[in-house]
């Protein structure tokens, strides 16, 4: 039986990369934006705060859904969001126009962004609960796809909202999925915002609820058989409620880390188009053959790729040296990498540093989510977690605000990327701060699991240290061991 359950485990992560790869694609939302603008006159900033509207309420939808994600399971949840994010698309269709700039925030922004936030949290949960001897890795993989689903998506979303031709010009079905999947160029015309939507509405829930129906939790008290779990692997976690855990300093530190670290992030892949066209002078890397693939090998494309790339990597050292010192690291590089921009010239330079941050930035989404499951427990992971990652929303706010008054003060975007490397180097330092604090719980824990399994509250003359942990429901939390 455990054989069986250890294979089913990766169709869960097969599932869990579907889901993802669909998400992924609201990074691409700088597709749409010229096609709106030009089809109703909006200004930018018009089109901006559909983006703002959809991340920020992605990451606040991220709390309830992670809470009812913990109790009825990943598949119904993550099925509710490929819904709400097909219907976004499909009801903006009909609802936005011209006047109505505020259908596409409530639709793109505030339904579409809900059905993110919905679907997001499930694969991570799903997948730490089977794979507690690597959590780093299959949180690193089943956020992948995340990153790397504008990649794909961006250019064939390109031509397909090209102005549709009349005629014999006009698209069929089939040449529609030829661009869709990137084999052909198309012939210069696109099927218009308005037939987009409706397919790509369609597409997004159809995709997302398949995934969803991969998605499972394992049978209570599963463990994968013959493994060899590491330190860090094979620490005994403890399952705590999202009160308690809102109410350490552990999680505290997680959470202004996060707001650090991914601020800066935001602030500098905001304006890296037009940063890297500044450097390369108009240039591009991509020779003349490769057609619309080509796009990956531009500084954009480089990014992206790296930043799944990064989920990965970052995911599997965490398992092997531990979630804050991978952290450290991390930063510091990032930091690094950031500072060194203000020399960059080459396109050698360019292409290294253009993986660097995407690496590193990816690596941020694997990271937190398998820290906090580490810290406080998988059996609440999608609640906790929601907590944790209302920090992001927080930098998606700050980061493209920051980094656009930086750049109207400075009209250079060099102020704007060192503040960046700062805020990663302040990030390492709470990185330092979550490892000694880390360490310290886990000198208190297994003696107060010890009196816990003997029915005993501990107390704060056993164990000062508790003093700064929360009470309520201690007993009960300290007596349920995960992992």
């Amino acid at each position: 039986m455990s054989d069986i359950y250890s294979k089913k485990r990766w169709t869960v992560l097969a599932g869990a990369l579907i889901v993802q790869i669909v998400l992924g694609t609201v990074y691409a939302f700088s597709v749409f934006v010229k096609p709106l603008e030009l089809e109703f006159g909006w200004d930018r900033t018009a089109t901006q705060l559909a983006f703002s509207f959809a991340l920020v309420t992605f990451a606040a939808v991220m709390i309830p859904a992670g809470r009812l994600q913990d109790r009825i399971g990943p598949r119904k949840v993550a099925s509710i969001g490929g819904v709400l994010l097909g219907l976004s698309f499909l009801i903006g269709s009909v609802l936005v126009a011209e006047s109505r700039p505020w259908a596409l925030y409530l639709t793109y922004g505030v339904l579409g962004g809900a059905g993110i936030g919905f679907a997001y949290v499930c694969p991570i949960a799903s997948c730490m609960k089977w794979f507690p001897d690597k959590k780093g890795l299959v949180t690193g993989l089943s956020v992948a796809g995340f990153g790397a689903g504008a990649l794909f998506f961006a250019g064939p979303a390109s031509i397909l909202l090209l102005p549709p031709g009349t005629g014999a010009d006009a698209m069929g079905l089939s040449d529609i999925l030829l661009v869709a999947l990137g084999v052909t160029q198309g012939s210069g015309f696109g099927i218009g915002w308005q037939t987009f939507f409706v397919f790509h509405g369609i597409t997004c829930a159809a995709l997302v609820i398949l995934g969803a129906s991969l998605l499972s939790n394992p049978p209570a008290g599963w463990h994968p058989s013959n493994t060899k779990g590491n330190a860090v692997q094979s620490k005994p976690a403890v399952d705590i409620q999202w009160k308690e855990m809102l109410n350490t300093p552990l999680a505290c530190m997680l959470w202004l880390t996060f707001i650090f670290g991914a601020t800066s992030g935001l602030m500098a892949i905001g304006q890296w188009k037009p940063l890297m066209g500044a450097i390369l002078q108009g240039k591009t890397f991509a020779p003349e053959w490769m057609g619309t693939f080509g796009r990956f090998v531009e500084p954009i494309g480089i990014l992206a790729i790296f930043n799944a790339l990064g989920r990965i990597f970052w995911g599997k050292v965490s398992d092997l040296i531990d979630r804050p010192r991978a952290m450290m690291i991390m930063f510091l590089g990032q930091g690094m990498a950031f500072m060194m921009l203000v020399s960059v010239q080459s396109h050698f330079a360019v292409f290294l540093i253009s993986a660097l941050v995407g690496l590193n930035f990816g690596g941020i989404f694997a990271l937190f989510p398998s820290a906090t499951a580490d810290y406080f427990g998988t059996k609440n992971i999608g609640m906790n977690y929601g907590w944790i990652f209302t920090a992001y929303g927080v930098a998606g706010i700050l980061g493209p605000v920051v980094g656009g008054v930086l750049f109207d003060a400075t009209q250079a975007y060099v102020i704007a990327f060192v503040f960046a490397g700062i805020l990663c180097f302040v990030a390492a330092a709470g990185s330092v701060v979550i490892w000694s604090l880390a360490r310290a719980r886990e000198q208190v824990l297994p003696q107060a699991v010890e009196h816990a399994s003997a029915n005993l509250m501990p107390d704060t003359e056993t164990f000062p240290e508790l003093e700064e942990m929360p009470t309520p429901s201690m007993n009960k939390a300290y007596a349920t061991e995960g992992s």
